[in-house]
């Protein structure tokens, strides 16, 4: 990248479909495009249904356990104290441009709120189960019997390597289809929440498996990172700055915050938890250990905030190079990489937890047959001249995902557009109304 990125392009209020706009938080004397994208996350239904899905434990017995709101508020907490550290360090950097920098930190807080927007039901399980469903069903899915392709090659490629973070981008940056929940955030806030900015079909999607742009969307994608100034020489897209404090956001929480839900639920006794917390913390003092597990939670969460704006302040350069890629924990100190190790090992006793197992192989059967009855119904409406001609079934799962008016008016749209409504539809279930969909679709009805 021949030139440093520029925070005056950044932090850009602009949204997808608007023509250019210069403004900046501060021209807005009441309520600033940020303040806008803050409201428009917390009351969108995608936001709400993060409510009833798994964090890590699925259907939990006890209700204070994580599920994805509760750990995105709590990202977006973390995440806000990561802004305002950083934010500062900007004022006294750049003095120049001080004002501009005035709600970084709510820009970062609106990333971490919708960075899990995109998450399927079943935590991780269900990605993985769409897209092991998928790849088994691949001819049932993309293909016609003799062989030929139902679809556009590149749709077929986003959802065998099907993405929340890429559904995420889907949701929250899209002006069309308010079925789904769009938000169209501003360029600022979409930036902040991109971990992996390029596509499925990028040699980096099939290595990581991770992306966060399907073709659907890369239109929208490069008008954005276009406009911020994020694309490179090589016309790949750098990581917007602030996407690292919401990914240090993210991995704090989640480590942090999995592992007392681990005592809670039994997993671990608490002392060696709580050891582990006041060592992340450096409180080694025979005197700490009268804290409550919570304090020492807290402890250790503030000093992982320290520990990422120092690794953010010393990569400063190489950030607004566009250069960097990698997380910010990947240049902890060495204590810090040991704590993060030892939390490593204590996961794989977490996901081996009976009652977790036995949710993530039911998640296979339920999504699948799910996806199965839909694809079904969305083949027999491309082969159709009009809704009348719709069988039973077919119409019924149809008015059941998107109501007669809905599938009335979209009829003439093609097997690829219905094939990622499906997906919209799938991936935006929460956990019991995909356990309640899957039994009425098989036929098990309940009072």
């Amino acid at each position: 990248m021949a030139n440093e990125l520029q925070w005056s392009a950044l932090l850009s209020s602009q949204r997808v479909g608007q023509k250019s706009s210069n403004q900046h938080p501060t021209d807005h004397a009441e309520r600033s495009e940020f303040e806008s994208d803050y409201d428009r996350a917390v009351f969108s239904e995608p936001f709400r249904r993060l409510a009833k899905k798994t964090q890590v434990h699925p259907l939990a017995p006890n209700d204070h356990i994580h599920n994805r709101l509760i750990h995105s508020i709590e990202v977006g907490s973390v995440g806000r104290s990561l802004g305002k550290k950083v934010q500062h360090f900007l004022q006294q950097r750049h003095p120049e441009q001080a004002q501009i920098f005035d709600e970084l930190a709510l820009i970062v807080q609106v990333g971490c709120l919708i960075h899990d927007i995109g998450n399927p039901p079943f935590g991780h399980a269900g990605e993985y189960a769409i897209r092991e469903w998928l790849a088994k069903h691949e001819q049932l899915v993309f293909y016609y019997a003799d062989g030929t392709l139902r679809c556009d090659g590149q749709t077929r490629e986003d959802l065998l390597l099907f993405e929340g973070n890429a559904q995420g981008f889907r949701l929250a940056a899209r002006r069309d289809n308010p079925k789904c929940g769009y938000m169209r955030l501003t360029y600022a806030a979409l930036g902040s929440m991109i971990k992996y900015p390029w596509a499925s079909d990028d040699e980096r999607a099939q290595k990581q498996k991770k992306f966060n742009v399907f073709d659907s969307e890369k239109e929208l994608f490069t008008e954005m990172s276009t406009q911020m100034g994020l694309i490179r020489d090589d016309g790949t897209a750098a990581r917007h700055p602030l996407s690292f404090l919401t990914e240090a956001a993210d991995d704090i929480c989640y480590r942090m915050l999995d592992m007392e839900d681990a005592v809670a639920m039994g997993i671990f006794p608490e002392e060696p938890i709580k050891e582990l917390f006041l060592n992340i913390a450096g409180s080694r003092s025979p005197n700490d250990t009268w804290k409550p597990v919570a304090m020492a939670r807290g402890e250790a969460i503030n000093a992982l905030i320290n520990e990422s704006v120092k690794v953010f302040k010393d990569n400063y350069k190489l950030i607004m190079a566009g250069e960097r890629e990698r997380d910010l924990k990947a240049d902890f100190s060495e204590d810090y990489k040991a704590r993060f190790k030892e939390i490593n090992e204590y996961y794989t006793k977490i996901f081996s937890h009976r009652g977790k197992l036995g949710y993530e192989i039911g998640s296979y059967k339920i999504i699948g047959r799910i996806i199965k009855a839909f694809v079904l119904s969305i083949q027999s409406l491309c082969e159709k001249d009009n809704y009348e001609e719709l069988e039973y079934i077919s119409s019924r799962c149809f008015d059941l995902a998107w109501g007669e008016d809905f599938t009335r008016q979209n009829f003439k749209q093609d097997y690829d557009w219905w094939l990622r409504q499906t997906l919209d539809y799938v991936s935006g279930l929460t956990d019991n109304y995909a356990i309640q969909i899957s039994r009425e679709i098989e036929g098990v009805l309940t009072p």
